[in-house]
């Protein structure tokens, strides 16, 4: 008589073997199809390491498509060569850190500096200046287009002795809006991070699974399925949180295998997906939440005519807080053609 249940799974094995190597935040120990990047990245810092000025760089691209993991995989391969000995790398995320004061706390928190206490912005900018001015120094601010002012990147080029500042964007617009002054004594070579095909896309997850979960345990329309879905997005991250929920669904069910119906029922969550939680928002943005939550359908000018009413932020402010809800795939911006202006209108609903 046939085996009944020897597709089961039983209660103490799991179909994962990493889960970790879903998260966000996880640094592969190979990141494909991002080589050529990866190395001129490297040649901007190779100068330093030679007892010169680095190159300053601005990376751009659309979210999710590579452009902090390739940073990140390039400042580890620095730290296990030793080469962090001759130019310290300090990253620094400024949708966290938005600030001038904030992110030289980060920076003093990552060279070990405790002395920190009712220390005013520009007293924390000596100290900082002072330690990296000894040796070289790697600066990264990572979705620098979220900063209040860019006045911390003026001072660190101006009286930071040997460095490469390396900024990161999804705003390819940001730096045409970057005061001209500030401008011309960055002038940083650029690379523009282009999404990835569909092969790429597929490769990617295909190794990700091969971290993440038993040998074998995906089915390959179950992994084409994602493929395409994710290559339809153009974010990567959304490929970890359905290749993490068809894992789930699949458990649920018993499956040993993570087959084309788990990933079918994954693609139908995307919509509760979001790459930030509403409890992870700072104060603006929940207040930009709330607005539009409140007037669903208006156009972001509309909107901002209702944000100032109470509030002295700018439209610039604004609008940089309403893309990181966009990012974060808890806010939806459509442009709409319109006859009597001529021009797009953008209008914000939630996601």
């Amino acid at each position: 008589m046939a085996d009944l249940f020897k597709d089961m799974l039983s209660a103490e094995e799991s179909l994962f073997a990493n889960e970790m190597a879903l998260d966000f935040d996880y640094l592969p120990k190979e990141l494909p199809h991002r080589e050529n990047q990866q190395h001129y990245i490297a040649d901007c810092i190779k100068l330093l390491l030679a007892g010169r000025m680095g190159k300053n760089l601005l990376i751009t691209g659309a979210p999710g498509i590579g452009k902090t993991a390739a940073v990140k995989w390039v400042l580890r391969e620095m730290e296990e060569k030793g080469l962090d000995e001759k130019a310290i790398p300090l990253y620094v995320n400024c949708w966290k850190k938005d600030t001038p004061h904030k992110i030289l706390l980060d920076i003093c928190g990552q060279l070990g500096y405790k002395w920190v206490q009712n220390r005013n912005t520009d007293e924390l900018f000596k100290e900082v200046a002072n330690v990296l001015n000894k040796k070289s120094a790697i600066i990264v601010l990572d979705e620098v287009d979220k900063l209040e002012s860019e006045q911390v990147i003026y001072q660190l080029i101006e009286d930071i002795y040997r460095k490469c500042i390396i900024l990161i964007t999804n705003d390819i617009e940001w730096i045409g809006d970057v005061d001209a002054r500030l401008k011309s004594r960055l002038v940083p070579e650029t690379i523009d991070f282009k999404q990835y095909n569909l092969a790429e896309t597929n490769d990617i997850l295909k190794r990700r699974i091969k971290s993440a979960f038993a040998p074998n345990v995906w089915e390959e329309k179950a992994i084409d399925i994602v493929s395409e879905k994710v290559f339809g997005a153009g974010d990567m991250r959304y490929g970890l949180f359905l290749l993490r929920e068809a894992g789930n669904i699949a458990e649920k069910k018993s499956s040993r295998k993570v087959k084309q119906e788990h990933a079918e029922s994954a693609v139908e969550k995307l919509s509760d997906f979001s790459i930030r939680k509403e409890h992870e928002l700072d104060e603006e943005e929940k207040n930009v939440l709330a607005l539009v939550k409140e007037n669903q359908g208006k156009t972001s000018t509309e909107l901002y005519d209702i944000y100032k009413k109470n509030s002295n932020k700018s439209y610039r402010t604004f609008h940089r807080k309403l893309k990181s809800l966009e990012e974060a795939g808890i806010v939806e911006i459509e442009g709409d053609f319109t006859a009597a202006t001529g021009g797009r209108v953008s209008r914000v609903r939630i996601k």
